[in-house]
């Protein structure tokens, strides 16, 4: 367990985020091009129930094990490590196996009458058992995440993926005649087969893990009684599960209220699917690109700030939450410069079959910067032991956005515009609140010109190189795939170099990533 640091599980983590979301991006722009945009739009009706069911029996458990494995593995007590494992599993499976039959029983009444679209049945009935494998699949994520080992996450991210995209595009040629509701369940039975290998690969990690751990560490540490840990991981996980909640119930309630409220704008049901699709199968994936490094960093932050603030080290608190924001608007202020500059080429190279993607992606980008932050800062507070205080800024948030969605998307000179111009203010605001919350809590000064004027002039630098090179290779007549690569290839270099120039520290964390064994 040595050698094992903040600084060097973000970067094997966010390796294996890029390589998992690269493969998966791809893999999503041709399943939308094979299902069209209406397909899309039932898949996308599919996927929020799914993803509200993981993050109800995940979420908050994952984040509980691992903060609290990470404060005993601080204190080199592994006897509660084993045992709150031990513990989590046997709760969490008894409220999997539980979640699973409602859904299971009453597939046919959410498709029908919560989704309004008989033609996801199927796909629900697929989904349903799968949710045990995940749920304990998350137990053992939780425990690697604890003891600073992202290995295992990232080697059974990028396999599940493989097999999902390999099985999922084979058989979807094998049945490409099929009705548009087969070829959605095919999609979402994927997505059960890939997470099936991912918790057999967890297994196969966790016996390395144990021998590691046996080896290193003591006995030391007075052990938690069964009933201490379980009221432990209740009541501590509860704040964060509805907080996490919140946002996979928004999805739900996307699927359910947006399509009929574009009706009532005035367009047809047809029309309505569409659109959706676009937006959220389409725009948002797209526009939210960043997130496969800020996902990364909230994941590794949160027992990196929970053992440092353990053992009271307030100093290596603030770096790690230096680190952490800074990280987040160097990788995410320079994709949002392009998605800014040349959102309609690169929606049109992507989905040539669905105009407009374009507009969205441009209006969306304006204020991802406000959802990449809080997604990290909120991980933050969880590992700080905050989890109320997410939780209510959380349901501001959800209010907010569903009564913009309500009122705005039914404007017809608005329709999802209004809905996007929404949730971007509301992460705004959900962003102040906690970082407020955070500021109060550590003292932490704000990094004002490495965290945001710094890289905001390196992507100024890299926009305008976009510009000219993207404006002189339109003239040439040049294939659009090369103008693109040959217009955002060297405005990467630049950006990075004028990044180096204006001495932005997380430039050098780069190297201790790759080099150094810092904690």
């Amino acid at each position: 367990m040595h050698g094992r640091s903040f600084i060097r599980g973000a970067f094997i983590l966010t390796i294996a985020h890029v390589i998992d979301r690269s493969i998966g991006f791809v893999f999503r722009i041709i399943l939308s091009n094979i299902l069209g945009s209406e397909g899309t739009g039932i898949y996308q009706l599919v996927l929020p129930i799914y993803f509200v069911s993981i993050t109800f029996l995940t979420s908050g458990t994952m984040s509980v094990i691992s903060r609290f494995i990470s404060e005993e593995r601080a204190k080199g007590n592994k006897k509660n490590m084993f045992k709150i494992l031990k513990i989590s599993f046997i709760l969490v499976l008894i409220v999997a196996f539980s979640v699973f039959a409602i859904i299971f029983l009453n597939a046919w009444f959410i498709a029908e009458k919560l989704l309004h679209e008989p033609r996801t049945h199927l796909s629900i009935l697929i989904f349903a058992p799968v949710l045990v494998i995940v749920t304990s699949s998350s137990v053992f994520k939780g425990f690697f995440q604890g003891v600073i080992n992202m290995v295992p996450a990232s080697i059974s991210e990028i396999v599940e993926q493989i097999v999902r995209v390999s099985l999922t595009l084979y058989l979807l040629k094998l049945f490409s005649g099929a009705k548009l509701e087969y070829l959605v369940a095919i999609a979402i039975f994927g997505i059960s087969v890939g997470e099936i290998v991912s918790f057999l690969m967890y297994i196969f990690f966790y016996k390395r893990e144990i021998k590691i751990i046996e080896r290193e560490m003591p006995y030391d540490g007075k052990e938690w009684s069964s009933i201490y840990i379980a009221k432990l991981l209740v009541f501590t996980s509860i704040p964060i599960t509805f907080s996490k909640l919140i946002v996979n119930a928004l999805d739900l309630v996307e699927s359910l209220l947006i399509p009929s409220r574009l009706v009532t704008s005035g367009v047809s049901h047809r029309e309505a699917m569409s659109e959706f699709g676009k937006l959220f199968g389409m725009a948002i994936p797209l526009a939210y690109m960043p997130a496969v490094i800020t996902s990364s960093l909230s994941t590794t932050v949160l027992p990196a700030v929970s053992e440092a603030a353990a053992l009271k080290k307030w100093e290596a608190v603030h770096l790690r939450i230096n680190q952490a924001i800074g990280y987040t608007t160097l990788v995410a202020f320079p994709a949002i410069t392009l998605f800014l500059i040349i959102p309609d080429e690169i929606s049109r190279l992507l989905y040539p079959s669905s105009p407009g993607v374009g507009n969205f992606v441009r209006v969306v980008s304006y204020g991802s910067i406000f959802a990449f932050l809080e997604t990290v800062v909120a991980s933050i507070l969880h590992g700080l032991g905050r989890q109320k205080v997410v939780l209510r800024n959380s349901l501001i948030w959800l209010v907010v956005c569903v009564t913009g969605m309500y009122y705005l998307t039914s404007i017809p000179s608005l329709r999802l515009f209004g809905y996007v111009y929404t949730f971007i203010f509301a992460d705004a605001l959900i962003l102040v609140l906690n970082f407020l919350d955070l500021r109060k809590l550590t003292r932490v000064e704000i990094d004002l010109f490495n965290w945001v004027i710094k890289p905001l002039f390196a992507s100024l630098a890299m926009g305008v190189t976009v510009l000219i090179t993207h404006s002189k290779l339109l003239a040439t007549n040049v294939n659009m795939w090369i103008n693109l690569s040959l217009s955002v290839l060297p405005s990467t270099i630049i950006y990075f170099l004028a990044a180096q120039l204006l001495r932005v520290p997380y430039i050098e964390d780069l190297k201790k990533m790759i080099f150094q064994r810092t904690s």
